[in-house]
């Protein structure tokens, strides 16, 4: 598997919330491998910089780096698209195809690699979110938890550098989204990538992060920077 690399991110664009229009601006640096997780009010912007990132929106001006390959550069003229940015993305409501089965989901991700070795790849990811009984089953078929998981195999079947998580366990209940903070840590650490996440639940936050930012009106304020205890951090 790829090796995790350090995210760099200078982007500013405009935005509007709750309280009016204001101007998400961000300068941040995240470590090899670290679980950072952005916490904030709704409308802060937390979902556009995870969009930003993976190059679904254009911002007014910035950069964005991974391992020293620039993804994004506004001044320069350079944008990959979302394909050539290594970076697996898990949204809120999970994004999976109505009509393919679960293994099919994983399968789809893995397209570029030869037929061979997908079905052994796809038999992988089954076994790791413990869905191997449900390949054939389809998203309806699914339970919340169930859906959660495969989106996080999905978004890891191609071992990305970085993954971005929007609220991934917001839609559950609180029993499985306590059990499911557990399976998210797993994968991170089996995986290894660089996990950037956005969540509204601090206690959420403290267990499954490195570090912990708040992001408020488009900014990160310094005072609002918090490192969780050590005993959580792996919990």
């Amino acid at each position: 598997m790829p090796s995790a690399a350090p995210l760099a991110i200078t982007l500013e664009t405009r935005l509007s919330g709750p309280d009016g229009p204001f101007r998400l601006d961000v300068d941040l640096s995240v470590a090899a491998g670290e679980f950072l997780v952005l916490t904030g009010p709704s409308g802060a912007g937390k979902t556009t910089l995870l969009r930003l990132i993976a190059g679904l929106t254009r911002p007014l001006r910035g950069v964005v780096s991974m391992a020293g390959q620039v993804w994004s550069d506004t001044a320069c003229g350079i944008d990959l698209p979302v394909r050539a940015r290594p970076l697996g993305f898990v949204f809120q409501d999970y994004a999976l195809f109505p009509n393919m089965t679960v293994a099919g989901q994983i399968g789809f991700a893995l397209h570029d690699l030869p037929q061979c070795e997908r079905a052994d790849r796809v038999a992988e990811m089954l076994d790791l979110a413990g869905l191997t009984g449900l390949a054939k089953a389809y998203p309806a078929q699914l339970s919340g938890g169930q859906k959660q998981r495969l989106a996080l195999v999905r978004a890891l079947a191609r071992c990305p550098k970085l993954l971005l998580l929007d609220e991934p366990l917001s839609a559950l209940d609180p029993e499985t989204r306590a059990r499911l903070q557990g399976e998210l840590r797993r994968l991170h650490a089996h995986f290894g990538a660089t996990t950037l996440m956005t969540s509204h639940d601090q206690t959420e936050a403290q267990r499954l992060a490195d570090r912990v930012l708040r992001l408020e009106a488009g900014r990160l304020s310094a005072a609002s920077l918090s490192y969780p205890p050590l005993h959580l951090v792996r919990a």
